[in-house]
């Protein structure tokens, strides 16, 4: 019996093929977005999970006032492995500081060094890593691979990379040279992680090398009060030892250790399984992000599925008799309800195996919320995902099928081969709830866009408080061993390039993708505060670079280390000045001293829009500085001609280096990446919901025709023109679009208001957003009804009145 339902359920989709390409369409793009989140979820929830007694295994973080870092400053973790008991590992990672990292692999005085760019993966770490992250060793004894300074370990990938013909035995004794200035012998070769961590790392240079006199400073091994997110340390508890038992510890050390830290600044444990999904902390995957796609999928889906139930309904009457002869014949409710949701569950199999086609797709427009080694052959290596995708195939059959099914199969045999096919085939006002429910799912989405579109315009358009445009910013590599090298020869080439302004030397720009904070404190007129304040250092010309004015004071005077000190506006506010000039003359005291501040920077947005202006500090130190900022002339007519000139002035300096700059403006437009691509999925998926609306308005159309036929050729015999019997069936539509317009509107005012709470700085609420969003839908859906009312109009009213 079940194959005669598959073969009479193929035979229906094959008569009715314009109705089973619209149920395929609608349904494609929900199940394609529903296994599309599964993905995401199944691939981000399997990082991390192979390592031994990972439920012991944490990540020390910094928990500020107001502010999270994944970091932790460097002393702690030989102050942890000296003053703490219970802890079985301890496992610092500190990232090898340099953009660009450049590889020289010596080939013997009768060759050049290979030199390898751009490479990344590279840490300062010590046994205590691998007792946490077990890798399988190949070569090298690990007790002693890390015992020594300038010691390298390799992953047998990147050992290939740098030593092709050699086996990983050979490559132990083998010189490597970072940057011209680490040079590093390797002492083992590693296999690579088969498993997906988020602290799979290429290349471990002995932690004992960031101890040595010259780079102890640089790597700020003594400073307590410096935070950095590069500088992570993993820990592993020994059985039975609880998490908060080790944060009191830290609590203690950093009590004896830190006496000047901030009392508000706390540094804790995070479990390993909370790192991945935990962004305050740098985890990759937002929660809140994947809900909200979850949340898509799932409306996309129900749009699909009550276009399916409106398209069935719509059909009903034409199906009207075969259920009566099929009834007449013997056949029971059930046997009926059988037939019809085989019917969809095939209908549903095939557009499975349309999405599964749709995902390459898909997954471009989810592109932006896609993680990073995730694409299409995931789909065929995780038997899950099949198992998801047949559990869901069965569960939308379920959803869309049955209401059709009971509806249908209810019908009586003898009103319906009397030709009063429509007598039971369903309540109106359910299918016009559902068809409001449609068109309020989609008008939420236009609003969405219109209000997001508005934000962003609102952003990037927005005075941040210092010049962002014709500003170029690259970084300069760093030479450990002499800090004074050829980036200021580079500075002075710069400075002499006519189609240049000027230029300035220090670290990062005053807005960019991170953040650098330090601890100061003032102690005056019976004040004790500690402050957790954002720094900016370099040379004397970076006001002049970006254009940032002082409300008071003086700039600070040429110096290689910090003697005087410019705060901004807030800062000033914070320390208690009523007047931020009155703060001029004032003490901070920051690193080793009182430092006098000279001057009060205007406030500016040191990130983007989300946050409010942070108290800062800027002070003098070019001597380490790695990032040029450079200001072009106005016309752009000019920037091909500087860049150029510039590209020429860092292959003078830098041959071996390649020469990659940024425009300031593109890395702010960069701090709405995220919600740009927002932008793009509310987009798209705007316009999937008012498709697929208009289908399910479609399907309604078709049912109310098809009822009225009659009435339409009465009233065409009795004079009514095209026009007024299309105006008469649009308009029970119109007052369904207004409905759903109504109940949009608080509800789109609501999500969008919550979305709008995220941002320190945001555009107004306007009421013309709604209307804009309202015209729009009704404007389409109108002319949707207004093609089918009016083909029905059209027909012959003789034909019509005969087929009656």
């Amino acid at each position: 019996m079940i194959k005669n339902y598959f073969y009479t359920a193929i035979r229906y989709l094959r008569q009715n093929k314009v109705t089973t390409l619209i149920n395929v369409l609608g349904l494609s793009v929900g199940i394609s977005a529903a296994l599309i989140i599964f993905m995401i979820i199944r691939y981000d929830s399997s990082f991390d999970k192979f390592e031994p007694g990972r439920d012991r295994i944490y990540r020390v973080v910094t928990d500020g006032d107001g502010w999270k870092n994944q970091g932790v400053p460097v002393p702690l973790a030989e102050a942890l492995k000296q003053n703490s008991s219970g802890i079985e590992a301890v496992a610092p990672l500190f990232d090898y500081n340099s953009w660009n990292l450049k590889v020289n692999i010596p080939e013997g005085s009768s060759k050049p060094d290979k030199l390898f760019k751009k490479q990344d993966d590279v840490v300062f770490a010590d046994e205590g890593y691998f007792k946490i992250i077990p890798h399988q060793w190949l070569a090298g004894n690990p007790s002693n691979a890390f015992k020594d300074p300038y010691n390298l370990v390799l992953t047998e990938s990147r050992g290939k990379t740098y030593f092709p013909d050699l086996t990983p035995q050979q490559m132990v004794g083998k010189v490597v040279t970072f940057n011209d200035t680490i040079r590093t012998t390797v002492s083992g070769i590693i296999a690579d992680l088969d498993a997906k961590s988020d602290f799979e790392k290429k290349s471990f240079i002995s932690l004992n090398t960031i101890y040595l006199p010259r780079l102890k400073k640089d790597y700020q091994t003594e400073q307590w009060g410096s935070t950095n997110s590069s500088n992570q340390v993993l820990i592993k508890l020994n059985p039975n030892v609880r998490a908060a038992t080790i944060n009191s510890q830290i609590a203690t050390i950093f009590k004896n250790f830190a006496k000047n830290s901030d009392s508000k600044t706390k540094h804790i444990l995070q479990a390993l399984g909370d790192i991945h999904i935990n962004p305050d902390f740098g985890g990759t995957v937002n929660p809140g992000v994947i809900l909200n796609l979850t949340i898509l999928a799932v409306f996309l889906l129900l749009l699909g599925a009550i276009n399916f139930i409106n398209l069935s309904t719509a059909h009903a009457s034409e199906r009207g008799k075969e259920i009566g002869i099929r009834k007449t014949l013997g056949s029971g409710k059930g046997q009926l309800i059988a037939q019809f949701l085989s019917e969809t569950f095939l209908l549903t199999l095939i557009t499975a195996v349309f999405s599964v086609a749709l995902v390459p797709l898909l997954l471009k427009v989810f592109s932006g919320f896609i993680p990073d080694g995730l694409d299409a052959s995931y789909l065929f290596s995780e038997p899950s995902l099949w198992l998801f995708l047949l559990a869901l195939t069965i569960l939308v059959s379920l959803i869309a099928g049955l209401y059709p099914a009971f509806i249908m199969s209810s019908f009586r045999p003898v009103t319906v081969l009397k030709n009063n096919t429509t007598g039971t085939v369903g309540s109106a006002w359910l299918r016009k709830s559902l068809i409001v429910s449609q068109f309020i799912i989609a008008q939420v989405f236009v609003i969405g866009v219109l209000v997001v579109n508005k934000q962003l315009h609102f952003a990037q358009a927005k005075n941040m408080g210092f010049r962002k445009s014709a500003i170029i910013n690259f970084y300069v590599p760093f030479d450990f061993n002499n800090p004074n090298d050829k980036k200021f020869v580079l500075k002075q080439e710069l400075a002499a390039i006519p189609e240049i302004q000027a230029v300035s030397l220090g670290n990062q720009s005053p807005a960019f993708n991170g953040s650098m904070s330090t601890e100061v404190d003032y102690k005056e007129k019976g004040k004790d505060m500690k402050l957790q304040v954002n720094s900016r250092d370099g040379d004397t010309s970076y006001l002049s670079v970006y254009h940032i004015p002082l409300v008071a004071g003086r700039n600070i005077t040429a110096s290689d280390t910090a003697n005087e000190l410019l705060i901004n506006e807030t800062l000033a506010k914070q320390i208690g000045f009523n007047h931020p000039a009155e703060a001029v003359g004032h003490f901070l005291q920051f690193g080793n001293g009182q430092i006098p501040i000279v001057g009060i920077m205007h406030d500016f947005n040191q990130a983007s829009v989300r946050t409010t202006v942070a108290p800062l500090i800027y002070y003098s130190a070019p001597k380490h500085g790695y990032v040029m900022h450079v200001a072009l002339q106005t016309d752009p007519a000019t920037w091909n001609k500087a860049i150029e000139k510039m590209t020429k002035s860092w292959k003078s300096v830098y041959p071996d280096i390649d020469f990659d700059y940024t425009f300031l403006d593109k890395t702010v437009e960069n701090f709405y990446k995220a919600d740009q691509q927002l932008s793009m999925l509310l987009t798209w998926s705007a316009g999937i919901a008012i498709l697929i609306s208009c289908l399910g308005m479609l399907g309604l159309v078709i049912f109310m025709t098809n009822r009225r036929v009659k009435e339409i050729g009465v009233r065409k015999v009795l004079g009514a023109s095209v026009k007024q019997i299309v105006i008469l069936l649009a308009a029970d539509f119109a007052k369904l679009l207004l409905l759903a317009f109504v109940i949009a509107i608080p509800i789109a005012w609501w999500q969008m208001h919550k979305w709008l709470e995220n941002f320190a700085y945001h555009t107004a609420l306007s009421w013309w957003v709604f209307l804009i969003g309202g015209l729009i839908m009704i404007a389409i859906a109108l002319i949707i009804v207004s093609i089918r009312a009016g083909k029905a109009a059209m027909v012959n009213p003789v034909k019509s009145l005969r087929t009656e």
